[in-house]
C-alpha cells in the first residue's frame, strides 16, 4: 500500500483554500486540482509499505508526538514547485517552517532505522494544483496577488495515511495517528 505522515487540516481551513481555488479555477489552466478533502501537509511520503511495517511506522509516529509540542500555523505566500517559470506544482506556504522541518527530518532520522531512505528535502506547504502544462500560466501568476490566504490552524497531529491511487483521483485513509504534546 502507498502511504504518507502528514498534518490534516481542520475542514474550516480546507474550505477557505477551497474558495481560494474556486476564484482561480476560472482560469483556463491545464492543471487539476487537489480536492478540499485530500488537503494537506506532508511531512513524508513513504511510497509502498507492507502490512509488516505499520507497527514500526506507527511507534515512530507516536515518539514523535511525544517529543514536539503543538504549535499554531498561518498559511503564507503561494509559490510553485520547482519554480515559477517552469511549474509543475502550485502551492501555498506556511510560517513555521523550521519547527516544522525539525518535525520531519526527525521522522526521516527515525525512519531510516527502520529501512526508509532519507530525503532530507522538506518545504512546508500545501499542494493546491499539479500542472500538466504550462498554458495560461502567467494569468495565474498575475491574479496570485489579489488573492492572500490569511489563515491559521493547529499543528497538533500527525496522521499516517493509506493512500489508495483510482480513476476519480486518490482516496486517503487514516491508519493510525498521535496527538503532539
Amino acid at each position: 500500500m502507498r502511504a504518507f505522515i502528514a498534518l490534516p487540516l481542520p475542514d474550516t481551513v480546507k474550505k477557505e483554500i477551497e474558495k481560494i481555488q474556486s476564484e482561480l479555477k476560472v482560469l483556463p489552466l491545464d492543471a487539476k486540482w487537489v480536492g478540499p478533502r485530500l488537503l494537506h501537509l506532508t511531512f513524508k511520503f513513504l511510497g509502498d509499505i507492507g502490512e509488516e511495517q505499520i507497527p514500526g511506522i506507527t511507534q515512530t509516529i507516536e515518539e514523535t508526538g511525544k517529543k514536539f509540542p503543538r504549535f499554531e500555523v498561518a498559511l503564507g505566500e503561494f509559490g510553485f514547485f520547482p519554480n515559477s517559470r517552469n511549474p509543475r506544482v502550485f502551492f501555498v506556504a506556511t510560517d513555521h517552517d523550521e519547527q516544522l522541518r525539525a518535525i520531519a527530518f526527525w521522522l526521516e532520522d527515525e525512519l531510516e532505522k527502520i529501512g526508509f531512505p532519507k530525503e532530507r528535502k522538506f518545504k512546508s506547504h500545501i499542494t493546491l494544483a499539479r500542472f500538466r502544462s504550462v498554458k495560461n500560466i502567467v494569468q495565474l501568476q498575475m491574479n496570485i496577488p489579489a488573492i492572500p490566504p490569511q489563515l491559521t490552524f493547529p499543528a497538533d497531529r500527525l496522521v499516517l495515511y493509506k493512500s489508495t491511487l483510482t480513476p476519480h483521483g486518490p482516496i486517503y485513509e487514516e491508519i493510525s495517528s498521535v496527538n503532539l504534546k
